[in-house]
């Protein structure tokens, strides 16, 4: 009796082990594709990172990102998607793009059994970018990353220099306040809670970005949905293949120097061109459309 019990309890690790997936079916996600929803509430119940489910779905009212996206995907005709800064994947796992990258240096999914057609690379994006081949491309990216103005600029040009002729979504370009603006957001949380307001909102400088745009890259287009979900701004190319240079040390400095109450004192700024989701999407397929002729 005693000998049955111990390997029923190794056999119960071995399962707690492999996540609760099949180790060798699973492995391919059409076999554990219905079954990812009760996989999930026992790896919860262990601890365990969750799966993403295998292929996109219905996506959910609150995901505007991924119908965004999916929205660019489907009217464009793109193919090759890169995301940076994936937190817990719901919008990787809902976009409809036929092969996907993402990066992220502290998954809260399981990154061995991924969607399908979907790499995951467990880096910061700095890192990702010095090592892939220099003629990888994509076309379509979503940054989500940190939400600093430095990292979110550097992750902007190194995704340019790979990306086709598509366009960039660029998450948190407009912060709901003073508080949400402020970069750390340890410091953003206990600034707002000193101030006695209610809920969490973070944006950082990612605003300072979109700054940079207007102060030195005349040889892109952008617009920044301001309704329907959080903010982003949508960056593409006037010219198919023209080139992209970094700005310069001073054009960053006068960025820096900003702050969020002169820039968004009367609300968001027209160098920001702020619209609704349907027109800013609809500018930019016609705008990369006729790019293409």
């Amino acid at each position: 009796m005693h000998e049955v019990i111990r390997l029923r309890q190794r056999h119960l690790w071995s399962v707690i082990d492999n996540g609760f997936a099949r180790p060798l079916l699973d492995r391919w996600g059409v076999f554990r594709e219905d079954r990812t929803d009760g996989i999930n509430y026992l790896r919860a119940i262990a601890g365990l990172s969750p799966l993403l489910k295998y292929r996109p779905g219905d996506v959910p009212a609150d995901l505007w990102s991924a119908r965004r996206l999916n929205i660019l995907i489907r009217e464009l005709h793109l193919r090759s998607y890169l995301e940076i800064g994936m937190f817990e994947g719901e919008t990787f796992a809902n976009v409809t793009a036929r092969r996907r990258y993402g990066v992220e240096p502290a998954p809260r999914f399981d990154a061995a059994l991924l969607p399908r057609r979907s790499k995951v690379a467990v880096v910061t994006s700095d890192a990702y970018f010095a090592t892939i081949r220099s003629t990888r491309r994509f076309d379509v990216a979503f940054i989500d990353g940190l939400h600093t103005f430095e990292q979110t600029y550097r992750d902007v040009t190194n995704t340019l220099a790979h990306l086709r002729s598509g366009v960039i979504v660029i998450d948190d370009t407009v912060p709901s306040d003073a508080y949400s603006a402020i970069p750390d957001q340890a410091e953003s949380y206990r600034a707002r809670g000193a101030a006695g307001l209610e809920g969490r909102p973070w944006h950082g400088d990612v605003w300072r970005v979109v700054t940079v745009l207007d102060l030195h890259h005349r040889e892109l287009e952008w617009r920044t949905i301001v309704d329907g979900g959080n903010p982003q701004t949508l960056v593409w190319r006037r010219v198919r293949g023209a080139a992209v240079t970094a700005a310069p040390p001073d054009v960053i400095a006068r960025a820096r120097e900003s702050t969020y109450d002169d820039v968004f004192a009367g609300g968001v700024p027209e160098y920001f061109h702020p619209m609704s989701e349907s027109l800013a999407l609809s500018e930019c397929v016609a705008s990369l459309r006729h790019s293409k002729v």
